[in-house]
């Protein structure tokens, strides 16, 4: 008897490693000539702009540059002045999951940044990364989907249908856009800029035929002076981009983040001038139904069936949900008047709990403010933002955590109100095993015995029917039939006619 086994082919990237971890880099630097010296040093703001990534046997390599804008007032001077430092970055990651050439996703970010003086003309600047990176590994595997050899072989097949999901395309765009910006009209003409900050707002990634489209914005924040009135403004900055995919239809689920390559402001005739270089990265999800031979046998003839477990993983859920904080910031100096608030994310962890998960995001908020007297003030403040999720037994996790919309400060008593929203964005995947066969030959004929015309069976614990036919050399059906078993299946204990199959 001729048996080919028929194959499917499921080809696409897996998650291998996905998580943050953080990085602190420091940096001696002169005063420029053109500067004067410092007297005090307000604050530092820091931002990141990542370069390049590559992922090697065993270890991830990310390498950019931290901008970091210096606050102080200069010695014998009440108006602060501002300086940028740039300090050059390589992060590196070992974990044993990494293969060169697998596609990876990254991104950075200033979780804090301060400095301090060495003299008048000479600071130590510190920034601490906050580093987010998931990898990704290509995968080609073929399963037996059925087996061909006449219905006149007397062969009983067991098919396992199942959705298995699986990411077919990782992809990534660089994309620049700029704009001239002004000042409200309610907001003074600005003369000299002083600091600026980039934040990704908001984005909805969605299907529409073979693109993935991506639709955001960009919050800058920009704090300037106008004669000796200090000025904070934000703008929003929106974009959209267009990600060609190819391989999906429009019922894919995608993963994508926007991470910033370059931002470059500069004031021109009291015009804000701003160029961004950003990196868009995606991953699509696809549930795909697929149906495998599980196990075989034959009633004419001894057949050796080889079987092997396949890790098959389904999403469970993908899903995202917006949580507040708020959170009394004590300062030594009152605060009259808050210039600027902003919240990074430091690190993501999660715990298990009664039905779920729970995240919790430390996050690092930065307030510049001005004292009752006028004075420029600093000031930093962890907090912590939890969620807790209802997620199916026995998935394995992920999650990402950013801040979203303009986080506020006020003034209250003892010090600062803080306010913001944090958004988690998590993917729940559940692994399952599945027997799936992988070999079929003609076995070795034995000399029997007369059989019975019928047989009675006990049902085991933890047997199926299907066991029981394959055993007895019957089938389903004529066990079914001979029990009166309308389902299919037969009750723990039951003892079942087995009737003998004239072939």
């Amino acid at each position: 008897m001729d048996m080919e086994l028929q194959r499917i082919v499921m080809e696409g990237y897996r998650p291998v490693s996905q998580g943050m971890f953080s990085q602190e880099e420091t940096l001696e630097s002169i005063v420029p000539d053109a500067c004067p010296d410092i007297s005090r040093i307000v604050s530092a703001v820091g931002k990141v702009f990542l370069k390049d990534k590559e992922l090697g046997e065993g270890t991830l390599r990310l390498s950019g540059t931290a901008r970091v804008s210096v606050l102080y007032i200069p010695e014998g001077e009440g108006a602060p002045q501002s300086m940028e430092v740039s300090i050059p970055f390589q992060c590196i990651r070992d974990d044993p999951l990494f293969h060169a050439g697998c596609p990876v996703q990254a991104t950075v970010q200033a979780a804090s940044a301060d400095a301090r003086t060495i003299n008048p003309r000479k600071i130590l600047v510190r920034v601490n990364l906050a580093v987010w990176a998931a990898a990704y590994r290509q995968e080609r595997r073929e399963l037996s989907s059925d087996v061909n050899c006449g219905a006149e072989a007397g062969m009983e097949k067991l098919f396992t249908s199942c959705k298995c999901s699986m990411i077919p395309e990782v992809m990534e765009k660089v994309f620049t856009f700029s704009d001239v910006l002004r000042p409200p009209a309610s907001k003074p003409e600005a003369e000299e800029l002083l600091l600026y900050r980039a934040e990704l707002g908001a984005m909805d990634a969605k299907f529409i035929g073979k693109k993935l489209v991506l639709k955001g914005d960009v919050q800058l924040v920009v704090l300037y002076r106008s004669g000796e009135e200090l000025t904070s403004v934000r703008f929003e900055l929106p974009y959209s981009q267009i990600m060609d995919i190819g391989m999906l239809s429009d019922e894919g689920e995608p993963e994508a983040v926007v991470t910033l390559k370059s931002v470059d402001c500069h004031l021109r005739d009291g015009e804000l001038e701003v160029t961004l270089e950003a990196l868009a990265q995606a991953a699509m999800w696809v549930r795909q139904p697929i149906t495998m031979l599980s196990d075989a046998y034959c009633l004419k003839q001894p057949v050796d069936v080889e079987r092997a477990p396949e890790r098959l993983w389904t999403l469970a859920e993908h899903s995202g949900r917006r949580e507040a904080a708020r959170k009394l910031c004590e300062s030594g100096i009152p605060a009259k008047q808050v210039l600027d608030c902003a919240v990074t994310v430091v690190s993501v962890a999660s715990a298990p709990v009664e039905g779920g998960v729970e995240f919790t995001a430390q996050t690092s908020v930065s307030i510049l403010y001005l004292s009752e007297d006028d004075a420029m003030c600093g000031v930093n403040v962890d907090i912590p933002v939890s969620c807790r999720v209802e997620l199916p037994a026995g998935c394995n996790c992920s999650c990402v955590c950013r801040p979203m919309g303009e986080a506020t400060a006020v003034p209250v008593t003892g010090g600062l109100e803080v306010r913001f929203e944090a958004e988690f964005a998590w993917t729940a995947l559940r692994e399952e095993q599945v027997n799936c066969v992988t070999d079929l030959k003609p076995g070795t004929i034995q000399e029997m015995g007369v059989r019975p015309s019928v047989v009675i069976r006990r049902m085991e614990r933890g047997e199926a029917l299907w066991d029981i036919a394959k055993s007895c050399g019957a089938t389903v059906e004529d066990i079914c039939s001979a029990n009166g078993l309308e389902s299919g299946e037969a009750q723990e204990g039951a003892l079942l006619l087995i009737p003998a199959r004239r072939c």
